[in-house]
C-alpha cells in the first residue's frame, strides 16, 4: 500500500492541528489509492483537511486509471442532476465574461457538457482538461469540444492567458494546492476569472447523504466560504461573488457547496483575513449524525451475517470500502460485488470478484443496495432495465 505522509495547513501552512476523525476505507486488489485518513482542522485558520495521504503524484495516477465520470452506461451523457448543476454554473459566469470570444478552459470537465452549454450560449473559444482518455473522446464526438489529456501540471502554459478557468469539483481534490493555485494563476490573464464550486464543509450536517460520505477516499479538503476566499487570497485573487448553493443529487438527497468567483489582480494589498470558525462546529456536528445513522445501518449488516445466507453487494465505492472496513459486511457471505464502472470490474474486494451488472442474470442471491445517492437508480436499473427479480435489501 502507498506510504501516507503528514502535510501542513494547505492554507496557512501551520503544523497545528486538532484531530476529529480517523476515516478507514479497505482496498480493492489493485487500483486503491489509501486505506486510511486522518481528518483535521488547522488550529491556527481553522480550514479542514485530510492528513496523512499519499502525495500528488498518486491522486494523479488514480484519477487516470480510475476515473468514475465517464458516464459510460448513459453513452457519456450527465445525469439530469448535473445538468440543473451545469446550467446554474453558466448564468453565474456569464455575466463576468466581457465577450463571447473569452478563452475558458474547464479543469477536470469530464465528458464536456459545461463547455457544450456554454458553447451554446456564444461562448465558442472553450476547451476542456481531463485525465481520462475516454472523457475527451467522448466530449470530442457529443459536442465537437477539444479536451486535452492530462491533469494540472501535464498542460502547457498557453501563450495567449485565459479569460476564465472553471474548477468545478476540483480543488476537494488536490493535495498541492499551492502548486495547483500557482500553476491556474500562470495561465489566467490579469483581471481574468476562477470560477470554483466546491462542497461545503460549514453545512455538511445539512447534507442528506449517507454517513461518512463526505469523508471519502478522494475528497481531501473541507472548504468554507472563509477558507476559499482566503486560499484565494494567497495568490492574489480576489472575490467578486461567493455563494452557498444546494443541489438536487438525486431524487432523495442533496449536496451543499460554495460557489465563487474571484478575479487575478496584478499586486496583492493588505487585506485582515478572518479564521474559519464555523467549519470545526459543523464537522464535529456531522461526524456524530453519521455515527447515529451508521448505527442503523449496522444492524442490516449485522442481520444479513447472522443469517448467513448468499448475498451479493451493488456498488464497490467508498460506502461500500467503508463498510467494509468498519461493519460486519466483511464477514457476510458475499457471492460477489457488482459494479457498473468497467474501470472495477475484473478487481476483487476481499478476494471477492467484482462483476458487472450484465453477469448477475444467472445469479438469484438477494442484492444489498450499498449506496444512497444512487440506491433509487440502482433499483431502476435491477428491476426495469435488467429485469431482475432478486430480493433487494436497501440500507436506507
Amino acid at each position: 500500500m502507498l506510504q501516507n505522509t503528514k502535510r501542513n495547513c494547505p492554507i496557512c501552512n501551520s503544523k497545528a492541528k486538532n484531530l476529529l476523525f480517523g476515516q478507514k476505507f479497505s482496498a480493492l486488489s489493485n487500483g486503491s489509492l489509501l486505506t486510511s485518513y486522518d481528518v483535521v482542522v488547522c488550529e491556527n485558520c481553522g480550514f479542514g483537511y485530510a492528513d496523512n495521504i499519499p502525495e500528488q503524484t498518486q491522486f494523479d495516477i488514480y484519477y487516470q486509471e480510475m476515473s468514475k465520470y465517464e458516464y459510460q452506461n448513459s453513452g457519456g451523457k450527465e445525469s439530469q442532476f448535473d445538468l440543473i448543476r451545469f446550467e446554474m454554473y453558466v448564468k453565474t459566469i456569464k455575466p463576468y465574461l466581457n465577450s463571447t470570444k473569452s478563452s475558458i478552459l474547464d479543469v477536470g470537465c469530464a465528458t464536456g457538457r459545461l463547455l457544450s452549454l456554454l458553447k451554446e450560449s456564444g461562448y465558442e473559444n472553450v476547451q476542456g482538461l481531463d485525465p481520462s482518455p475516454v472523457c475527451s473522446e467522448v466530449a470530442a464526438k457529443l459536442y465537437g469540444i477539444f479536451v486535452q489529456i492530462g491533469n494540472l501540471w501535464d498542460i502547457e502554459i498557453p501563450e495567449k492567458p485565459f479569460d476564465c478557468i472553471i474548477l468545478s469539483g476540483v480543488l476537494e481534490h488536490i493535495r498541492d494546492l499551492d502548486k495547483a493555485l500557482s500553476r491556474l494563476s500562470n495561465m489566467l490573464a490579469v483581471e481574468g476569472i476562477l470560477f470554483i464550486d466546491v462542497p461545503d464543509a460549514s453545512r455538511f450536517s445539512v447534507y442528506t447523504d449517507a454517513p461518512f460520505q463526505q469523508f471519502s477516499m478522494e475528497h481531501i479538503n473541507f472548504f468554507s466560504p472563509v477558507s476559499l476566499s482566503r486560499l484565494m487570497r494567497n495568490f492574489n485573487f480576489v472575490e467578486l461573488l461567493s455563494l452557498q448553493e444546494t443541489y438536487p443529487q438525486s431524487d432523495n438527497t442533496t449536496s451543499t457547496s460554495v460557489m465563487g468567483i474571484y478575479k487575478k489582480i496584478e499586486n496583492s494589498y493588505p487585506v485582515f483575513l478572518l479564521r474559519d470558525q464555523v467549519t470545526e462546529i459543523d464537522l464535529s456536528t456531522y461526524i456524530k449524525q453519521s455515527q447515529q445513522i451508521e448505527y442503523s445501518i449496522h444492524k442490516i449488516i449485522n442481520d444479513l451475517v447472522d443469517k448467513n445466507s448468499p448475498i451479493l453487494v451493488w456498488g464497490t465505492g467508498t460506502h461500500t470500502l467503508r463498510l467494509m472496513e468498519t461493519s460486519r459486511l466483511s464477514q457476510a457471505k458475499i457471492s460477489a460485488f457488482i459494479d457498473s464502472n468497467h474501470r472495477y470490474q475484473a478487481k476483487k474486494l476481499f478476494n471477492i470478484p467484482i462483476i458487472s451488472p450484465y453477469d448477475i442474470k444467472n445469479q438469484h442471491e438477494p442484492i444489498l443496495i450499498s449506496s444512497r445517492v444512487f440506491q433509487e437508480s440502482i433499483k431502476i436499473q435491477i428491476r426495469e432495465i435488467l429485469k431482475l427479480d432478486n430480493d433487494l435489501i436497501v440500507l436506507y
